[in-house]
């Protein structure tokens, strides 16, 4: 392990943030999260100054002496504690919704064990979002049957709770219910509908709105326009009024109004993005890159964050002059539609057009443009998307690389240089790129060696036919190499495989190695082990490396179950350890020359997880002295490296989207690590490029 500790020290005398880095890789920025030269303050934030962070709400009634705070403050929007009275039994739900089944319902004001006529009401627990459940496809729905004793047609309750907001001011409720709402504060009705009313459903929406399997359609909103102190909140919920679905439920998150006001904290500027995007952005020269689904790159000035250009990558980009002249309907009818794409900045009109312009292409050729993926695939797009792989440069020019199959490549002023679609039967979890030797290396069920200069494509290695993450690049025992996420080496020259590492067919994970001179660190299982393969003396055509495994030890959750500990984020090696998180937000030091495990500590940092969100995501990332983890709900630890878990500073940019799904309001941050740039970093969210540093 000496080889180790020698090859680490002399990596940190190289500058791993140049142009050179980048040049190879632009996983993680450039390759290995390294930082070292970064000046960026340690402390940022952007904080909302609305209603939401001080509402409280409690299912009893209020005692004007008991001090508010013992009220529950809001859990991601969701009310967290009701009263629950019922079932009332009415002849039809949808013909006497406006009638009244509790006398003068609009002014009850109950507590637990009140009477509602020959109910009594009782509390009732909101389903709350689990940051360990694993993937649900459920939102978290309220169900008011099974505490009513069970589903009845024609059959409604009432659930009641108190908000307390210190200063008062209007807020936004987005809702779903699975048969009919009605809504009333302090009294007033403020929402009614006698129908199902759900514009999502469950999260594999996210998915198939984006692909243009559905039509977007937007849940039902109202506004709350509160008082200061005390308000009453009532619901009454029904169910269908014949066969047919069979649930008495609803999902409700309040938010902040779009117009809310901010105290930002070392935030130099912020651009808003057309869309999101998993990449990471990349610096060239005085240049910003970043991806935007599902297919567009654009280039930004990193001094302001001004947008200088944008160009997509996809499959009617890749159409040859004479594929376009050869159907007039393109012209006629394509062409328009994206015309006015880019003139509107409207998100949900946005996502309208994108999928008119899909099916439209679809309608004309559908061999050509009909998405090909199997069901799994479809169910996750709402997390994966096309634009988790982060564009790569070597200084002159930038190489986009798009999950439908398109590589591109455009020198810095946007002019393209080529395009070009990579076949494949279907599509499949898309990796970032990697650039070597004039190779562009691209994973499409197997991976392709395209000339950088031209796209044609010099070779392909069928063997590398699972990838996640990253394709990495490198020069190893002095030859340019790609890694392959499960560790395998392949020459960029003529893509000779020239190491295989003995992996199962089955997963085995998802992070992409990290490569630090001749050694590659590949985590295995998730954070469960971490495989050291030293190259150092390998020639020939037959790479055999030095091998060590280590074992990280785990333990179960803050909940008290066992779980398998994946990741999706590379290792940062620093002085002889190796710093890894998991997606439940566990981070781990190892000691590589003991091979053992310093601590795992439980960050008690809370993401948001379902199908279409993993609540850590991101590697982290050394930034001058300090390292910086991330969850996906806009919070950022800054840890010191070393032994012990010593975090020295929370961060929170904590954006509120303007939802038309009852998703948390928070912007997604963090599926993509930040980039330090000499005493400014960037950071990718959901809707916004942040550049953190004194203004």
């Amino acid at each position: 392990m000496i080889r180790n500790a020698l090859a680490i020290c002399l990596f940190f005398l190289t500058a791993v943030s140049s142009v050179d880095a980048q040049a190879f890789n632009g996983w993680r920025g450039n390759g290995t999260g390294l930082w070292p030269d970064s000046k960026v303050p340690l402390e940022w934030s952007r904080i909302p100054r609305g209603v939401i962070a001080d509402l409280r709400a409690q299912a009893d009634r209020p005692d004007a002496k008991a001090p508010a705070d013992r009220a529950l403050p809001l859990e991601k929007g969701i009310v967290r504690e009701w009263l629950i009275a019922g079932p009332f039994a009415v002849k039809d739900t949808v013909v006497d919704f406006k009638s009244s089944v509790h006398p003068d319902e609009a002014a009850l004001q109950p507590s637990a064990g009140d009477k509602a006529g020959a109910a009594t009401w009782t509390k009732l627990a909101a389903t709350i979002d689990d940051p360990f459940a694993f993937g649900p496809a459920e939102p978290p729905w309220t169900d008011l049957a099974a505490p009513l004793g069970g589903y009845q047609r024609n059959q409604v309750a009432y659930v009641h709770t108190y908000l307390y907001s210190p200063k008062g001011g209007t807020v936004r409720a987005v809702l779903e219910h699975g048969h009919g709402l009605k809504a009333w504060l302090n009294g007033k009705e403020v929402y009614g509908a006698p129908d199902r009313g759900e514009g999502m459903g469950v999260y594999y929406s996210l998915s198939r709105v984006e692909l243009s399997i559905y039509d977007l359609h937007a849940s039902p909103r109202f506004e709350l326009a509160l008082a200061p102190g005390w308000n009453r909140l009532l619901l009454r919920v029904g169910t269908f009024n014949k066969d047919g679905w069979k649930d008495q439920r609803f999902l409700l998150r309040l938010m902040d109004l779009p117009t809310v006001s901010y105290e930002t904290r070392n935030i130099a500027w912020m651009t808003e993005l057309p869309h999101r995007s998993n990449a990471t952005p990349i610096v060239v020269g005085d240049r910003l890159f970043v991806m935007s689904e599902p297919d567009e790159l654009i280039c930004l000035d990193k001094h302001n964050g001004k947008v200088l250009w944008s160009a997509r990558a996809n499959y009617y980009e890749a159409l040859t002059p004479a594929e376009r002249d050869a159907n007039p309907a393109y012209k006629a009818k394509i062409d328009p539609l994206i015309a006015e794409l880019q003139k509107e900045k409207d998100f949900i009109a946005r996502q309208k057009l994108r999928t008119r312009i899909h099916r439209t292409l679809v309608e004309i050729d559908a061999d050509r443009f009909a998405w090909k993926a199997d069901g799994h695939f479809e169910g996750h797009f709402g997390i994966v998307g096309f634009t988790t792989p982060t564009p790569v440069s070597d200084g002159k020019h930038v190489y986009a690389w798009v999950g439908n199959g398109v590589a591109a490549c455009y020198d810095l002023d946007g002019k393209r240089r080529w395009i070009l679609r990579v076949p494949a039967k279907e599509l499949s979890y898309a990796s970032s790129p990697a650039l070597a030797d004039g190779t562009l290396a691209v994973f499409l069920h197997k991976l392709y060696g395209l000339d950088a200069a031209t796209g044609a494509i010099r070779w392909q290695q069928p063997k590398i036919n699972i990838n996640n993450g990253a394709v990495l690049a490198a020069t190893i025992a002095g030859v340019p190499v790609f890694v392959s996420q499960r560790g395998h080496i392949v020459r960029a020259a003529d893509g000779k495989l020239l190491h295989k590492e003995d992996n199962p067919s089955g997963d085995t994970g998802w992070a992409p190695s990290v490569i630090l001179g001749d050694i590659v660190y590949q985590p295995n299982y998730g954070v469960n082990h971490l495989n050291v393969l030293d190259f150092a003396g390998v020639t020939g055509n037959n790479w055999t490396p030095k091998r060590t495994t280590i074992e990280v030890k785990t333990g179960p959750l803050p909940d008290g179950k066992r779980r398998d500990r994946w990741t999706a984020g590379s290792p940062l090696v620093v002085d002889g350890i190796a710093y890894m998180v998991d997606i439940y937000g566990t981070f781990y030091a190892v000691d590589l020359k003991e091979k053992q495990t310093l601590y795992s500590q439980q960050t008690e940092l809370r993401g948001l997880f379902h199908y279409n969100a993993l609540p850590f995501a991101a590697s982290p990332t050394l930034i001058g002295k300090h390292i910086v983890i991330q969850n996906n709900q806009g919070t950022a630890l800054v840890l010191e490296p070393g032994r012990a878990f010593k975090p020295v500073a929370t961060n929170r940019l904590a954006t509120q989207i303007d939802r038309y799904w009852p998703l948390p309001a928070q912007e997604t941050t963090g599926y993509s690590p930040p980039v330090a740039d000499g005493d400014r970093m960037y950071i990718r969210g959901e809707r916004h490029l942040y550049c953190i540093g004194t203004k």
